[in-house]
């Protein structure tokens, strides 16, 4: 007899159960709806997904006659593990291994750019949160609706069996959406004003985040829990790929604070589900050779023990990014780790081999996040940075930076020549002389590191309010002045003598003359000052290409000042003179 209003088991008991369905919707915001192949994998998912939640709806609700119900659970299990699986799997993979990887691999080239620019970056996780939250809501109702299946009918084995397929293919998804989503810096550096030269100089943050985990409940089943993290060496980290249950007891050559986060969700349309460390700093442990220390690699462990519904236990390691932890600056540290982060395939191998060669604009979009990144960095540990998007290199600059690494051809730059192509020159003083010395050559990374650093100490205003033209060769800087109808001002790095600034100065007869500053002139008076107030400047109304000099360097307030400051002019009379012998 058919019997429809009433839910059977296959014993002929009654079972008075609603739907365990809820309506999924498809990806609604713009920003998701952009990514056409996930829009496209979804909409299969979600299809396959509706038919099979329309078959447990019929049978759940009574509309399946008991004489047919076999028959029916047959179907479902054969379209689920035919078609529900499959398109699942095949999301996952673009998921984890197209969006997610494309993000890290991204991460890590702009761990070296300004906090602007890793802002940006770090925003654009919101939209891999949707997607990973679209694809989690079908897992979790269709994991759901398999555990109804397996408990109306205990007798029909292959619901148990799909229960536990899919449930892998759940614990795998999750696993991996347990990010390391603000990485540590490439460099942490002792020195400088660090409190008795114990801690680094620059604090950090880092941040452990969860995707795609809401509809598992992954943000209220872990309320209040913690996270615990352990600075490791780089031999550490590559055990952890063998065996991700390594038991992490303790930070190894340094300590690392704090080592503990609270899970927190409050802001989650932010920043998720997630664990944020905040002001991380690195002490010693004890004495370590500067030398040792700068050759190896660091990275901060995080040990993940989280829970999901269905029973899913999320349990493991995840490892940030190596960085070096320098004691005392060394600079030719900081450029092989630039090449690390900008050209190594850090997130998809094990070890930090960077390639021979790399093209143009990879370059010199490299060149430019790390030169932002130099440009910004506090002088004081105390400091903040404040996040304003960073004064963009021009195209010319680019080039002339991109000539000097001597690109061939086929515009490859070889990473040797970042590393040891001389470009300039600086003299070296002898040891107890203040004259006698030599000359000696400086590869490129330090002559293009050692600008950045005379920008961030002297003329960092400068820089960002566009009055320092930057990057030009001699010859250039007198046909741009050529072109000026006034006298004029152009400010350029030198290309040939090391950490100098050049002003390149056309005057009312046409005539163009160049002049220097180094550092301890730039540090002894500030650049702004020099030009409005040296006599070898006077005449001269405009910085390149039309701005005017006083408006532009706050001439008249200076000029103001001068005046305030100027002793009075004073005529004494015989009766002033008179009077100096009582002041005595």
């Amino acid at each position: 007899m058919s019997v429809y209003g009433q839910v059977f088991d296959v014993d002929g008991n009654s079972l008075q159960s609603p739907s365990p369905f809820s309506n999924i919707q498809s990806p609604a915001t713009e920003n998701a709806q952009m990514d056409q192949n996930f829009v496209y994998l979804h909409n299969i998912s979600a299809e396959q997904y509706q038919i099979f939640k329309d078959n447990v709806d019929m049978l759940f609700n009574g509309r399946i006659p008991l004489h047919e119900q076999q028959y029916h659970l047959t179907t479902i299990a054969q379209h689920v593990d035919e078609f529900v699986i499959p398109a699942f799997e095949h999301e996952k993979n673009y998921l984890i291994n197209t969006v997610l990887c494309n993000w890290a691999i991204k991460q890590q080239k702009v761990s070296i750019g300004s906090v602007f620019t890793q802002m940006n970056h770090y925003k654009a996780l919101s939209v891999v949160s949707t997607q990973f939250e679209y694809f989690g809501e079908l897992l979790e109702q269709t994991l759901n609706g398999l555990f109804h299946l397996k408990t109306f009918n205990q007798t029909f084995q292959h619901f148990s069996i799909l229960f536990e397929r899919l449930r892998e293919i759940v614990h795998f998804f999750l696993y991996y959406s347990i990010i390391v989503s603000r990485q540590p810096p490439s460099v942490s550096v002792k020195c400088g004003d660090a409190e008795n030269h114990r801690r680094s100089r620059f604090w950090f943050n880092t941040e452990i985040r969860v995707l795609g985990g809401k509809a598992f409940n992954i943000d209220t089943l872990n309320a209040g829990k913690h996270i615990k993290c352990h600075l490791i060496t780089d031999e550490t980290a590559k055990a952890l790929l063998n065996s991700a249950y390594k038991e992490v007891v303790d930070n190894e050559d340094f300590t690392l604070e704090p080592m503990v986060a609270g899970i927190s969700s409050t802001n989650f349309h932010e920043t998720g589900t997630s664990a944020y460390f905040e002001d991380m700093r690195i002490s010693k442990k004890g004495p370590l050779r500067r030398d040792s220390v700068a050759s190896r690699r660091y990275h901060i462990c995080y040990t993940i023990n989280l829970t999901a519904k269905h029973d899913i236990q999320l349990v493991g390691k995840k490892v940030s990014l190596p960085f070096a932890v320098l004691v005392g600056p060394k600079v030719e540290v900081e450029a092989r780790l630039f090449l690390e982060r900008s050209f190594a395939n850090l997130v998809q191998l094990s070890s930090c081999e960077i390639p021979t060669e790399v093209g143009y604009e990879e370059m010199a979009d490299a060149l430019e996040m790390k030169f932002q990144s130099i440009v910004e960095t506090p002088l004081k540990s105390t400091d903040t940075i404040p996040v304003v998007k960073p004064r963009m290199l021009s195209n010319q600059a680019k080039h002339h930076i991109i000539l000097r690494l001597k690109p061939n051809t086929d515009a490859k730059i070889l990473l040797e020549n970042f590393m040891k192509s001389p470009v300039a020159e600086e003299f070296c003083l002898k040891k107890g002389s203040t004259t006698d010395g030599e000359w000696k050559l400086v590869p490129f990374y330090d002559w293009f590191f050692k600008i950045a650093e005379i920008i961030n100490k002297y003329m960092a205003n400068m820089w960002n309010n566009e009055l320092i033209y930057g990057f030009c060769s001699k010859d250039e800087a007198e046909y741009l002045l050529q072109s000026c109808q006034c006298p004029t001002l152009l400010i350029r790095f030198s290309d040939i003598e090391y950490g100098k600034v050049k002003v390149s100065a056309k005057y009312s007869n046409n005539e163009v003359q160049h002049y220097w500053y180094d550092t301890n002139e730039l540090a002894s008076r500030s650049l702004s000052k020099e030009l409005l107030t040296n006599s070898r400047f006077s005449g001269i109304n405009c910085i390149y290409p039309n701005i005017n000099l006083d408006t532009a360097l706050g001439g008249s307030e200076i000029k103001k000042t001068s005046v305030q400051n100027k002793p009075r002019y004073l005529q004494p009379s015989a009766v002033y003179f008179d009077n100096q012998g009582s002041a005595t």
